[in-house]
């Protein structure tokens, strides 16, 4: 099978799924994998009990955003819904198709659709879990503050992408021109760009919290920290997201993922001492890291499951902050193509 026609999906515990394109080998394959899965992930007691729908959720990684889907997972919000929730970890690229292909029920990386949302395919915002960016900007030591970013090299994931926002964003809120007054260099995730970062490749970085307490023990400067970068940029990183299709089909199941995925939040808001052993294993760190970022990460929890119009809109300023061409920013949608708060509004009641 050519690996081309493969769509790879790796599940917490290593599990991989291969799915090809050609619809005969997809039957065999994915049949023979989804069995595997289910019996690795959930054993036969899990199978046995009665009826619960299983679903497949896509996400990058586990990060402080996406700790209300790991809650709902292991507490039972899910299962008190009726609903046995595969959360499968993949590279972004790879979730619209995903998603098109049906092998994926929903994303909980909100960015991943943004862009292809806006530039005309069916897919919709259902539901927003976590509030901010949560990109940190961590530098050499000897960088004492944001201007002293003139004329150095800054580390970002790519061109266009989230972090290159975020930083675009604060350097012009802050008084710099980012296309003149430092050289962006597109490195890779977080932990190349920290990789680069102690190799003297770049001056400075981007880093998903909490990368920025490990860069500052390692002898390097929190030069903005996420609290603050949260503030200038409001991009909602973690939520539920779908196709237009299975929206039309599942309408129900949205309500009650939904509804788990709302009580996981509150659970996180609520119950400091166990959410605080929750942020410690599932980010890896020490007690009093985490101990220390719980109220940060906490006000950017959010139960109401969706936010204004005019949070959304910067993800219109994502897709088209890099673009010279002005007429094809005119072309952008409104921004009402993005989102479907139905499902979620329900979820509240």
């Amino acid at each position: 099978m050519n690996d081309s026609n493969l769509l790879f999906l790796r599940t917490r515990t290593g599990v991989r799924i291969y799915k090809g394109r050609n619809d005969q080998t997809r039957k065999s394959v994915s049949a023979l994998a989804v069995i595997t899965v289910v019996a690795l992930l959930f054993g036969p007691a899990r199978i046995s009990t009665a009826s619960a729908e299983v679903i497949n959720i896509g996400w990058t990684g586990e990060y402080w955003s996406t700790l209300p889907f790991r809650v709902a997972a292991d507490k039972g919000f899910f299962e008190k819904e009726g609903l046995q929730a595969r959360l499968v970890t993949m590279r972004t690229a790879l979730i619209t198709p995903a998603l098109m292909q049906g092998d994926l029920d929903y994303t909980a990386a909100l960015p991943s659709i943004s862009g292809p949302a806006l530039n005309g395919l069916p897919f919709k915002f259902l539901g927003v879990v976590s509030k901010g960016t949560g990109y940190a900007i961590v530098s050499k030591a000897e960088v004492q503050n944001v201007q002293g970013l003139k004329g150095r090299k800054f580390g970002i994931n790519s061109f266009g992408a989230s972090d290159d926002f975020t930083v675009y964003t604060f350097l012009s809120k802050s008084g710099m021109d980012p296309n003149r007054d430092v050289t962006l260099l597109s490195i890779g995730g977080t932990s190349a760009r920290f990789a680069a970062l102690a190799a003297g490749v770049v001056d400075a970085a981007a880093v998903s919290s909490p990368f920025e307490y490990k860069a500052e023990q390692s002898g390097f400067r929190i030069l903005v920290p996420f609290k603050e970068t949260a503030e200038y940029v409001r991009l909602s990183n973690a939520g539920l997201a779908a196709s237009q299709e299975k929206i039309a089909k599942d309408g129900a199941q949205i309500v009650r993922a939904l509804r788990a995925l709302r009580a996981a939040t509150l659970y996180i808001r609520e119950q400091r001492a166990a959410s605080v052993d929750l942020l410690a294993k599932t980010l890896h760190l020490n007690h009093a890291l985490a101990e220390k970022l719980y109220p940060i990460y906490r006000d950017q929890y959010n139960p109401d499951l969706t936010v204004p119009d005019s949070v959304l809109e910067e993800y219109k300023g994502v897709a088209s902050f890099r673009l010279k061409d002005k007429e094809k920013i005119k072309e952008l949608p409104k921004i009402q193509v993005l989102r479907d708060w139905t499902f979620a509004e329900k979820a509240r009641q």
